[in-house]
């Protein structure tokens, strides 16, 4: 498995994948909504997406040509020395293979060659598995809907 930089040409398949994991965390009724309404959930727009690639602290996993997850972080301005987590997906074919957890550490590791000092990161509290995943990585949880890790 390779982690790399998010680039441009990722979007058809991260937008598959926020697809599937959206349609497991909302169920049956993710089917019956709208592109308008189903834009509102994904964290993969398109009007946002570029964003995400020049942000530096994004990254996708990939075996060949296949992208099995991504995270989208960035560096928060004008608060430097502070990288937020505003997503992470793992492909559901994919989960529980520690594809996350090797997102995380790459993530981690670029945020600490380049002296950031802190990475947030908001968390669904009725989201287990991405709460084991944030811990298992060192984060710490705040009210059970955030999380911090001092790098």
């Amino acid at each position: 498995m390779n982690i790399r930089e998010l680039e441009s040409k990722d979007f058809l398949q991260l937008r598959e994948i926020d697809d599937l994991t959206l349609k497991m965390y909302i169920g049956d009724k993710w089917d019956n909504y709208t592109e308008e309404e189903k834009d509102k959930f994904r964290k993969s727009r398109k009007s946002e997406f570029e964003i995400n690639v020049n942000t530096g602290y994004s990254f996708v996993a990939e075996e060949g040509s296949k992208i099995l997850g991504f995270i989208f972080a960035y560096e928060t301005l004008p608060f430097k020395g502070t990288v937020y987590i505003r997503h992470i997906a793992v492909h559901p074919d994919f989960q529980s293979q520690s594809v996350g957890e090797k997102l995380f550490n790459r993530l981690i590791n670029k945020a600490k060659a380049n002296g950031i000092k802190k990475i947030s990161s908001g968390i669904n509290i009725d989201n287990p598995s991405s709460i084991r995943l944030h811990e298992k990585v060192g984060f710490k949880l705040v009210d059970r809907k955030g999380a911090y890790l001092e790098t």
